[in-house]
């Protein structure tokens, strides 16, 4: 991906209401890009024999309805008349995101579009299971669609923990949307801070200055297009996750990026994950970028 632009697209949609943002922003990049436009959606089980169980009565004019038909009919519906080269793909049964992926794969997509699955508490969104198996499976990258579309983005922030994957995912960005002003953020603890008596500021300061220093040397490795001087650096000693939600909140960020390093899902489940972590609090559209170096999860 580094250096080059989808020629094909992959939406994921459940043909659910909050699918529409994510064929929005879909379609603006397939048009910006030139690319077709792969529309995917995954038939489970048998949705005849469910209708049948639960129409045990049905009216004498009801024919029944072919869940395939419904769902190619619904997709052309939402897809048509957008100005792009529209493919349709409409699976039946299987683990949805492997048969998501499958398609991406066959279609020569370079790039993954999904919206957010339901509505957690306090009105968030959140990404859903099959969002989140795309996420920890994918070798493309995947956008999660959380706001309407209004336009192109304007600007992005890059989580970084200054790794290796870090600087893929802010390389794999760049090359998608180089032209978006970048903002760098990075989130860092200090150990044993609460507990020290005297020179509790000295130690602090020089876990900033560490951290900027860090910070400085990553850019300098990933060699943004304008330069180093020209990527806002945000070093805070805070949660990643926290960090992104405040930067967002209060600047004008369309777009985040995080590296996802494909760690298998008992290991998140058992210590949690920092990108899955970003990824559900942020209240941007966000791109997850996975290392290729990284063996993906079952």
């Amino acid at each position: 991906m580094e250096g080059s632009r989808p020629r094909a697209i992959l939406l994921a949609s459940d043909l659910g209401p909050r699918s529409d943002r994510a064929l929005d922003r879909a379609v603006l990049l397939a048009q910006a890009w030139d690319a077709r436009l792969v529309v995917a959606h995954v038939v489970e089980g048998d949705p005849v024999a469910a209708e049948a169980m639960l129409l045990r009565d049905p009216p004498s004019w009801y024919r029944g309805t072919d869940p395939v038909r419904a769902a190619e009919k619904q997709l052309l519906d939402d897809a048509s008349a957008r100005g792009v080269q529209v493919t349709l793909r409409v699976e039946r049964g299987g683990p949805v995101a492997t048969r998501l992926l499958q398609v991406a794969d066959e279609e020569g997509c370079g790039l993954v579009v999904a919206g957010v699955a339901r509505a957690g508490g306090l009105g968030r969104l959140v990404p859903g299971s099959t969002v989140d198996q795309l996420v920890r499976r994918s070798r493309l990258p995947v956008l999660v669609v959380r706001r309407r579309t209004h336009g192109p983005y304007r600007r992005m922030a890059v989580a970084s923990d200054w790794s290796p994957s870090s600087e893929h995912a802010f390389r794999t960005a760049v090359a998608l949307f180089p032209d978006l002003a970048i903002s760098v953020l990075h989130g860092y603890e200090v150990p044993m801070a609460g507990l020290v008596d005297g020179g509790r500021d000295e130690l602090l300061a020089t876990a900033q200055a560490d951290a900027l220093a860090e910070g400085q040397a990553f850019l300098e490795r990933c060699r943004p297009p304008a330069g180093a001087s020209a990527v806002s650096l945000v070093v805070e000693r805070c949660d990643p996750a926290i960090l992104l939600g405040l930067y967002a909140g209060q600047y004008p960020v369309d777009l985040a990026v995080v590296a996802s390093h494909g760690r298998s899902a008992v290991f998140d489940i058992l210590l949690g994950s920092t990108a899955q972590r970003m990824l559900e609090a942020s209240p941007v559209d966000t791109l997850a970028v996975r290392d290729p170096r990284a063996t993906p999860s079952l």
